[in-house]
């Protein structure tokens, strides 16, 4: 049997700057109910002695963790199975006290199964308690189980129920709903606060968990929250850090889980969801918020990056499945990029929110020109802006990593083409055809043409500036978007340099946030 050694090298992020070519997206490996997995019979070790887990699957990897009775873990491992089996071993630690129980978790996402092993004397003689043949459902992350009725769901407020569960999510704990939560909501969502900050889950899941659930009245909605220890999280973080990255968890790191316990005791996960479900992280204090953003760790051990949007001490995302979510922040040093740089903030910045990237893995590039694709595909990626169509240029070819985006863009207005039904998308930026952009985009966010210290009659050559563009460069002046250079001129035919645009888009982002 082979296994994938727990510290892996891959970081999964796509970063939105192509040079060359765009950056590959990384999909999700789809976890459904129709994974299965089991795990053998352990036999109860001595202190000292080695551990090994095995079990069948029909999973391509398989997670593997040992939870230790004060809750952390133990052991962590990815199995590849051979033949449908899996395998790992570990030797268990000489503090292992006799009569102590060690949890096993195995599967993928949520589809998991569970197991016990109990630490036996020297002289043995331990024999398990028997089993009816099935696995139970996974326990409560923290040990806890919190069970709430229906009248602890208070009444709606503009279209959001909620329920207090604060208390129960300290650690970590499995919050039980009646079925009927799905009733009593309503078209409503349902808001979970938690110690950590708050779940929102819209109405079409509930209904989802109520359709997992089928005719079992009795059946129960299970909200599973466990706050991964520093251990694990320093873990996941040192997989995903790339050359000259550091992370750091700004915040709780929780393991969630959804789906329906019936009456009989087994478990049926929702692992996808119809609509997204609102997740709302507080960050920790003294966190830098412009270089943080919420992560999704996945079972494979990449990071992806989701992202959302700060709000006072929070953020908030929205994610389409569970598993393991945490804020963290992201910090990236390029050698052709001091500190001192006049674009460093702004470049440091969009490079944790994921729209820019280096032309190297140690390399910004601040002087290099960037196209007008590249440029387009920051704004749409970072405002997220969508298409309702193909774009009406003959020179955009269908799946060319930058079509959809060009699409997006003409669709919200931001790009005309040049006027003979060409895009030119790999022609270098001028500085106007920049300001054209964004002051389209600005108009767009709500942005007002007001806040610039200088004037466009005030530029040199600004008889030079071409008159499609004359209003929308005035606008961006105006709007304290763009500047001029140090000699009085604006350069509106000049290419523009990367770091430029990285400062452009900067200031554009903050901008739009005030």
């Amino acid at each position: 049997m082979r296994s994938k050694a727990i510290v892996r090298t891959a970081l999964a992020l796509t970063l939105a700057l192509p040079v060359a070519a765009p950056a590959a997206a990384y999909a999700d490996t789809a976890v459904t109910a129709a994974t299965v997995t089991t795990i053998d019979a352990i036999s109860n070790p001595t202190t000292g002695a080695s551990v090994t887990i095995s079990g069948t699957t029909n999973a391509a990897e398989v997670i593997v963790k040992v939870i230790s009775p004060d809750r952390t873990v133990l052991f962590y491992d990815v199995a590849v199975p051979t033949g449908g089996r899996y395998s790992v071993s570990f030797k268990l630690p000489t503090t292992a006290s006799a009569g102590n129980q060690y949890q096993v978790v195995a599967g993928l996402g949520t589809a998991v199964v569970t197991s016990t092993f109990t630490v036996q004397s020297s002289g043995g003689g331990y024999t398990p308690p028997p089993t009816n043949g099935t696995t139970p459902p996974p326990p409560a992350a923290g040990g806890g189980k919190a069970e709430f009725k229906l009248t602890d769901i208070g009444a709606p407020v503009s279209g959001v129920a909620t329920l207090d569960a604060s208390k129960a999510s300290i650690d970590g704990a499995q919050i039980v709903l009646p079925i009927g939560a799905s009733q009593t909501v309503g078209s409503n969502a349902l808001a979970i606060k938690l110690s950590s900050g708050t779940v929102t889950i819209p109405s079409e899941v509930l209904s989802a968990l109520a359709s997992l659930a089928g005719s079992d009245a009795k059946a129960t909605i299970s909200f599973g929250v466990k706050q991964l220890s520093n251990s694990e999280a320093a873990a996941a973080i040192s997989k995903a850090q790339g050359s000259g990255v550091q992370m750091a968890p700004q915040g709780q790191v929780l393991e969630l889980t959804l789906g329906v316990v019936l009456a009989d005791g087994s478990s049926k996960p929702l692992t996808a969801f119809a609509k997204p479900i609102k997740l709302q992280l507080q960050l920790a204090a003294g966190a830098d918020a412009d270089l943080s953003g919420i992560y999704y760790i996945a079972s494979n051990g990449t990071a992806e990056y989701i992202g959302g949007t700060v709000q006072g001490a929070a953020i908030t995302a929205e994610v389409s499945h569970f598993s393991q979510y945490g804020i963290f922040s992201y910090t990236k040093n390029y050698a052709d990029l001091p500190a001192a740089h006049w674009a460093m903030r702004a470049v440091q910045e969009l490079t944790a929110k994921h729209v820019v990237e280096g032309v190297a893995a140690d390399k910004f590039g601040p002087n290099a020109a960037v196209t007008r694709a590249e440029f387009l595909t920051m704004v749409v990626r970072q405002f997220k802006l969508e298409a309702s169509g193909p774009a009406p240029f003959s020179d955009i070819q269908t799946g060319s990593w930058y079509a959809d985006a060009v699409a997006a863009a003409y669709a919200s207005g931001m790009v005309e083409g040049t006027g003979t039904g060409k895009f030119e998308p790999n022609k270098t930026i001028t500085r106007e055809e920049m300001a054209v952009m964004i002051a389209r985009v600005h108009e767009k966010q709500g942005g007002q043409a007001t806040g610039g210290q200088v004037q466009l009659s005030a530029f040199a050559d600004a008889a030079s500036i071409s008159k499609w563009a004359l209003e929308d460069v005035e606008t961006a002046v105006k709007s304290g978007l763009m500047n001029g250079s140090k000699d009085g001129r604006f350069a509106p035919r000049n290419q523009a340099s990367r770091a430029e645009a990285a400062q452009v888009l900067y200031n554009l982002l903050h901008k739009t946030e005030a």
